[in-house]
């Protein structure tokens, strides 16, 4: 793997889908908004588990994270309560996998 890496960013995806839609900047960032909105509005406001897939791309899934008291802070060395939580976990799909390889 290589030291240096690039941080992609919301707006490089809205340039991206500019581009290849060849439409105007404002367009895609509607597009854009609405997508990443439609994500949030998919974990959030539905209840019990929770999953995106997108065919050819990944999984988007919600993972409950027990509570844990087996924790340290590593400066005081006391024992620390991390609360239980949810969080996203995404699994490449078999053709991003595929093409990774080739990179």
């Amino acid at each position: 793997m290589s030291s240096s890496s690039k941080t992609y960013t919301k707006k490089d995806l809205i340039d991206k889908l500019s581009y290849k839609l060849d439409m105007s900047y404002d367009d895609s960032k509607i597009i854009t908004d609405c997508v990443l909105e439609s994500f949030k509005e998919f974990f959030i406001n539905t209840s019990g588990k929770n999953r995106i897939e997108i065919r050819d791309f990944g999984v988007f899934n919600i993972l409950s994270m027990k509570e844990r008291t087996n924790a340290r802070n590593p400066r005081t060395n006391e024992s620390v309560v991390i609360p239980a939580r949810k969080k996203i976990v995404f699994k490449a799909g078999k053709k991003l996998k595929e093409n990774l390889k080739r990179v």
